[in-house]
């Protein structure tokens, strides 16, 4: 599929837009107008006085179509029509919708915070959401209730303050699904003692730093991979470094992803719960045995169902449980039925994930199966929306990604008084984040205007190991920056 525009600024959106419908499709961009028998997306703009009119022309399979439109001689509104043009096109072609209409962004719940503080009202916000962007009603309520539910934890952080997240990028198996930078322990277990040891030492430079800059920590994320695959004895020497050379006194919350069931211990729980954490995930993703075995889980649902009855035994604030909406052999029957079955646990937050196939995924050529409308996936979660809502659980942050089957979310859920801090701040992207380990990326969040540095760390163990002088050196950055 060839997008051409006159004005090269839409190529984006119009990428963005036409991979949603045609996620099959290879997209590429053209300088020049493509021939006629060549399937393309063809854009032309003019501005005659004070308003731009457009042309969208759609060329698929043989067929053409196109619409006209005009608005306001405005960048951004003439984006929006052209935007808008196309997906009608796109919808009337493929018979398909996207409840998510033209709104591409991977933070749906930041364009809300940027309408409310423009001044817009609710009913302001669901008209510009549902008329401009074509966001379907019960999406569009979504981000209102979510951003409803993150204001107080928005409004807490503090002017210097910071959260640390710690980058353990190992797991006992990979799953077939898994589009995280992270490696099977089964390959890779040999690099773990030097990667903790130069993850110590990125950590103590990190500590030293946020002193420097007279920093204040108001909490710690440890993800992954999954942090478990840690033995006991590695775990408590790597918290109590934290206890040691951070200041918590400060800090709300400390959460750790156990994740896999697997990986979980009554030794291991007792250390996390001694060093000081308070939240833990145990993520099942289906309680369905074939459906985990299909996927590449090494764990099964009594494995599951063991680890969560071992750690409510330690009295941890939160525990996380996730569910991944489509899985490769997933109904919205089975689907229901994991789910009623998680929220019967009670646990205090529930994640609901739609399905992301990555290039790299074994997973990929499972989107077609998908392609139709209404989706199986949609209605797994829409279900899941539904049934939190009625039984208590508060949607508190949400994303999209990039090849996430329909264009769907993900979303997390919550008891009142039980959302996670951190799962806020790394979405609004108005809070500093100091990140150690492979695969971490620092966001040092600028006073003067709220734009964002970010520096990254090499993504894979092998690299963050071989390349360390330079992490240690890109982390100095953070001293030349107003924080």
């Amino acid at each position: 599929m060839i997008i051409y525009a006159n004005e090269p600024r839409l190529h984006y959106e119009l990428e963005a837009i036409t991979r949603m419908f045609l996620p099959e499709r290879r997209v590429i961009f053209s300088q020049d107008p493509p021939e006629e028998k060549e399937e393309a997306v063809l854009v032309e703009t003019r501005y005659p006085g004070d308003r731009c009119c457009f042309r969208v022309e759609l060329r698929l399979e043989g067929n053409t179509a196109f619409l006209e439109g005009e608005s306001a001689a405005d960048a951004a509104e003439s984006e929006l029509g052209v935007c808008r043009l196309l997906y009608q096109l796109l919808c009337r072609r493929t018979g398909r919708s996207i409840q998510w209409g033209i709104l591409t962004g991977i933070r749906p719940v930041k364009l809300v915070r940027k309408m409310r503080q423009d001044g817009l009202s609710e009913e302001e916000i669901m008209t510009r959401l549902t008329r401009d962007y074509l966001v379907s009603s019960s999406k569009a309520r979504l981000c209102l209730e979510t951003d409803r539910i993150q204001e107080p934890v928005i409004a807490s952080a503090l002017p210097h303050g910071y959260s640390l997240y710690l980058s353990i990028p190992f797991c006992p198996s990979r799953c077939s699904y898994c589009s995280f930078v992270s490696h099977s322990i089964e390959k890779t277990w040999k690099l773990i003692p030097e990667y903790l040891e130069k993850l110590e030492e990125e950590l103590r430079r990190t500590a030293e730093i946020a002193m420097e800059k007279g920093m204040v920590l108001q909490s710690v994320y440890m993800g992954g991979g999954t942090p478990t695959v840690l033995t006991a004895p590695q775990l408590d020497r790597l918290l109590g470094r934290v206890g040691e050379w951070f200041d918590l006194s400060q800090c709300q919350e400390f959460t750790v992803e156990a994740g896999r069931p697997d990986t979980i211990d009554q030794e291991k729980l007792e250390v996390l719960r001694r060093r000081g954490t308070d939240r833990i995930s145990i993520n099942t993703q289906s309680l369905n045995d074939h459906i985990l075995e299909t996927v590449g889980r090494k764990h099964t649902v009594a494995d599951f169902l063991r680890a969560y009855k071992s750690a409510k035994e330690f009295d941890f604030t939160a525990i996380n449980v996730d569910l991944i909406a489509g899985l490769t052999g997933e109904t919205p029957d089975s689907f229901r039925e994991s789910l009623d079955r998680v929220m019967a646990l009670e646990p205090e937050n529930i994640t609901v994930h739609s399905l992301t196939v990555k290039r790299a995924a074994e997973l990929r050529e499972e989107k077609a199966l998908h392609l139709k409308d209404p989706s199986p996936v949609a209605e797994m979660v829409d279900y899941s929306q539904q049934a939190l809502a009625r039984g208590g659980w508060l949607p508190y942050y949400m994303y999209r990604q990039k090849s996430t089957v329909d264009s769907l979310e993900n979303v997390g859920f919550a008891r009142p008084g039980t959302l996670c801090r951190y799962n806020i701040f790394i979405m609004d992207e108005t809070h500093t984040i100091l990140s150690v380990g492979g695969g971490g990326v620092t966001k040092l969040v600028l006073p003067e205007d709220g734009g964002i540095h970010r520096i990254f760390n090499y993504k894979y163990p092998y690299e963050y190991l071989s390349r360390f002088d330079q992490v240690l050196a890109r982390k100095e950055e953070i001293l030349t920056y107003p924080l």
